[in-house]
C-alpha cells in the first residue's frame, strides 16, 4: 500500500494565488440593491435578495481567502519536510 505522492509546490502556489485574486474581483463586485424606500407599499421593496446575496458571496470570498491560505501553508510545510528529510534519503 505504499507509493510515492509528489506534489508540485510552484503549482499549488500559483492556484493558491490565482484564487486569491479570484476572491479580491469578486469582493469588489458591487452588487446593485432595491430602494426600499422608493418602493413603499411594493412587495419587492421588501425583498432581501440583494443582502442574502451579498452574505453569501461574503461566505464564499471568506471560503477562498482561507482556501489560499491553507494552500500556501501547506506548500511551506511540504518544502519544510523535504528540506529537513533530504538527508535520510539517499540519491540516485
Amino acid at each position: 500500500m505504499g507509493g510515492n505522492t509528489e506534489v508540485d509546490l510552484d503549482a499549488l502556489r500559483a492556484v493558491a494565488e490565482h484564487v486569491t485574486q479570484a476572491a479580491a474581483t469578486i469582493a469588489e463586485i458591487h452588487w446593485p440593491t432595491l430602494p426600499a424606500d422608493e418602493l413603499p407599499g411594493s412587495i419587492v421593496g421588501a425583498v432581501p435578495a440583494p443582502d442574502l446575496i451579498a452574505a453569501k458571496l461574503a461566505d464564499v470570498i471568506a471560503n477562498m481567502r482561507g482556501w489560499a491560505v491553507a494552500a500556501r501553508m501547506a506548500a511551506d510545510a511540504f518544502e519544510r519536510a523535504d528540506s529537513r528529510s533530504a538527508d535520510r534519503f539517499p540519491g540516485p
